[in-house]
């Protein structure tokens, strides 16, 4: 059997909560929701932890994806901002950049075409 993809909702926003109960319906998805320090919430969090941590980008503070990256690389981070139709999809993985060539191939690697709409 296939495990299913843990993903975290990261405050009780309306905008994350309606996110959340669409992917609850998807069989390949287990949501949990974390509220309040989610640092802290992170630490007591039993293993495994998330897969993919969902967050409302108007309703966070701007070192909060920047600080999860670094202390836990292995966690992907997925802010939306529907007002604006825009998803930011961040990641702690990191390459060893050796020359312009690697940097071109790792910018290539994660670029995604901009969309219109969710």
């Amino acid at each position: 059997m296939k495990q299913k993809t843990l993903v975290a909702l990261y405050d009780h926003d309306l905008v994350i909560s309606t996110i959340g109960a669409c992917l609850e319906q998807k069989p390949d998805f287990q949501v949990i929701r974390i509220e309040g320090d989610l640092a802290d919430d992170l630490k007591r969090m039993d293993a495994p932890r998330p897969d993919v941590i969902l967050f409302d980008l108007r309703s966070t503070q701007a070192h909060f994806g920047i600080s999860l990256m670094h202390h836990y690389p292995e966690i992907l981070l997925v802010g939306v901002d529907l007002t604006n139709h825009t998803m930011l999809v961040l990641s702690g993985a990191s390459s060893r950049l050796l020359t312009i060539e690697d940097l071109v191939e790792g910018i290539g690697k994660r670029h995604v075409q901009p969309t219109s709409a969710l």
